[in-house]
């Protein structure tokens, strides 16, 4: 099968890389000479690091032997059974890439975005109705297993199925949401979290340090295994039900951004990016990012035996 990424920044290459460890012929497309050698510089330093922790026991230099770069758009995409726009979330510059689509694609292509925001079919709703939908995948992607699909009433169902199972055979574990919803499922969840967690900072009710505790020692630990609603079954629904009706009213309910964060990013204290957030950060933030990268990676690892059992 033949892939197309449109874009090598952030997101890019990880979306690359799902798709040659899934056996396909993969080209990625960016306008920059110098943006898609960097893309490819990662995608080799993934699969190695991945290989190095029994991730996958393919060998890098037959899977990169199935990838190319390409400028030209037009040549990328002749072949294209399936592409995934990866480019800034700036709507002028994707109305030109999905007009450039539209002349260039086969007609039989999917097309996906992997915007985590806009309501793209909505926004441009004579490009491809059916075949042009939402495909969210997660940072960094060629790790996180979950990718979120988005359709609406005019997407075509057996497209939606089909890029299901290519997801799924590519070692995926996508869902799909079956209208637009701002922020789409995972971003809502994680900004419900996080409004929570920040009311309750700002109370004085416990510290930043202990809320982390508290993700990644309770709830972030159970989740990775039980989901929310076999949670919910574990407890009881009485129980639930309970303890529902006593803790609802009092939950965080604000629709402005928290004073804590407002105050953060006028000081340009922005977090990994600044070196300095609600915690300071070494100046080589490349170090951070490989220690993240390197624990996910033996999660991901526990995640696949578990899936497999």
């Amino acid at each position: 099968m033949n892939i197309v990424v449109i874009g090598s920044g952030v997101m890019g290459p990880g979306i690359a890389q799902v798709f040659l460890m899934g056996g396909h012929h993969v080209i990625m497309s960016d306008i920059k000479v110098e943006a898609l050698a960097e893309g490819t510089k990662e995608i080799r330093n993934s699969l190695t690091l991945m290989a190095s922790k029994g991730i996958t026991n393919q060998d890098v230099t037959t899977l990169m032997s199935n990838f190319q770069t390409m400028t030209s758009l037009e040549e990328a995409v002749k072949d294209a059974d399936l592409v995934i726009e990866a480019i800034p979330e700036v709507i002028n510059i994707k109305q030109k890439v999905y007009e450039d689509l539209d002349q260039f694609c086969p007609k039989d292509t999917v097309i996906v975005s992997n915007t985590s925001a806009l309501p793209l079919p909505e926004i441009f709703p004579h490009f491809r109705p059916g075949s042009f939908f939402v495909a969210h995948f997660m940072n960094p992607p060629q790790i996180i297993p979950l990718v979120e699909i988005v359709k609406n009433d005019k997407t075509n169902p057996e497209k939606v199925a089909w890029l299901r199972e290519v997801l799924e055979k590519c070692g995926k574990k996508p869902i799909v949401i079956n209208q637009f919803i701002k922020g789409f499922l995972i971003n809502r969840m994680q900004t419900a979290m996080a409004r929570e967690a920040l009311y309750l900072y700002e109370k004085g009710v416990v510290s930043l340090e202990d809320l982390d505790v508290a993700n990644t020692a309770c709830i972030g630990f159970k989740s990775a295994w039980q989901g929310t609603f076999e949670t919910m079954d574990y407890i009881g629904l009485d129980t639930c039900a309970f303890a529902y009706n006593i803790i609802f009213p009092d939950l965080c309910n604000d629709t402005t951004v928290p004073a804590t964060v407002t105050q953060k990013v006028k000081e340009g204290k922005l977090g990994l990016k600044s070196g300095e957030g609600f915690f300071t950060y070494p100046e080589d933030s490349n170090e951070v990012s490989m220690q993240r990268q390197a624990g996910l990676l033996e999660q991901l690892k526990l995640f696949n035996d578990y899936i497999k059992e």
